[in-house]
């Protein structure tokens, strides 16, 4: 069996060539050897996302997060700052339950634990965020709003994905017209990233 969270498989979507097979050892080798695991860098950005939010204090908790910040994550949590400052402007949507779930396919499970959940106009939208420096690719974005929509019954029933790119203030929403090609794709992603998983014992 192989197990990976949600941001690792949608950084192997998000490569090509070679460097996909290497992504798949690495990931293996994390899966076998927790105690390895790297730091996630971003973990506090998140949670002062999320408390920001709960309080209706997101100015007040994204300057705690940039002043808290190291020399070596002070830019990072900066941009982030700035990003979600933007792409709030005057909406302050309400905070909401959200649960979270795994995805199978054959001998592969993907973790799926979004950072938040979100009420805005009446609908609620199950979110995950993308924080890092590189803008996100339309097939990374594109595979984390199927992957939540297809578990959306253990997320929040009845709610929608929602992907931010958080620096770049970008909203991905999943476009139903082009839902069961990307289901396909996904499904051809799983099993490539399988065989290489399995290339790596």
């Amino acid at each position: 069996m192989a197990y990976v969270t949600l941001p690792t498989f949608v950084g192997f979507t998000t490569r090509s060539g070679p460097k996909r097979a290497t992504f798949a050892q690495n990931a293996r080798r994390l899966y076998e050897n927790p105690e390895k695991g790297a730091f996630d860098f971003y973990l506090r950005a998140v949670n002062a996302i999320r408390a920001g939010r709960a309080k209706d204090a997101d100015e007040m908790a994204m300057a705690s997060l940039v002043d808290q910040a190291n020399v070596k994550s002070r830019a990072h949590f900066a941009a982030v700052s700035e990003g979600w400052l933007a792409y709030l402007g005057r909406r302050r949507p309400e905070l909401v339950d959200v649960g979270r779930s795994r995805w199978g396919y054959g001998a592969f499970e993907i973790g799926i634990s979004p950072h938040l959940a979100i009420k805005r106009g009446g609908q609620v939208f199950v979110v995950w965020l993308y924080l890092k420096a590189e803008p996100l690719n339309q097939d990374g974005a594109n595979a984390a709003l199927w992957l939540m929509n297809e578990v959306m019954d253990d997320l929040a029933p009845g709610a929608k994905p929602l992907v931010i790119d958080v620096r770049r203030a970008k909203e991905h929403h999943l476009s139903e017209r082009d839902r069961l090609r990307i289901g396909r794709w996904v499904r051809s992603e799983a099993s490539s990233f399988l065989t290489l998983w399995d290339a790596a014992a």
